[in-house]
């Protein structure tokens, strides 16, 4: 498949050179190497889990007890995130600060939404 080129590098993929046309001006052909090298890295999302997963994590890897004792130790705006959050996000603030607080490494932490979303 043949790979183009735009100004803005930005690559773009024509399956037939009928198309040609419908590439930005300026557009050139370049090589498959050349059009991989010019791809951005994959962006990992942070993986959002639902309060029961994240429950059920904590509990298996013995986290739980701790978590909630912390929340309930902490202001009104952690104890509402706990019990009525709707989802659980990797990078969220909340989970980043009470990760930090438990000496919860990243790696770990990153574990821990993993095994969450799988049950």
């Amino acid at each position: 498949m043949p790979n183009y080129k735009a100004p803005d590098n930005s690559v773009h993929f024509i399956d037939s050179t009928a198309f040609e046309h419908l590439l930005p001006a300026g557009s050139v052909p370049i090589t498959d190497e050349e059009a991989e090298a010019l791809r951005p890295a994959p962006v990992a999302l942070p993986i959002v889990v639902s309060p029961r997963q994240i429950r059920q994590a904590l509990t298996q890897v013995g986290l739980r007890a701790s978590v909630e004792a912390a929340v309930f130790a902490g202001s009104q705006d952690a104890k509402d995130w706990w019990e009525f959050a709707t989802a659980f996000e990797e990078n969220h603030p909340m989970v980043l600060g009470m990760a930090q607080q438990l000496d919860v490494s990243d790696g770990d932490l990153h574990s821990l939404f993993v095994l969450a979303s799988t049950l």
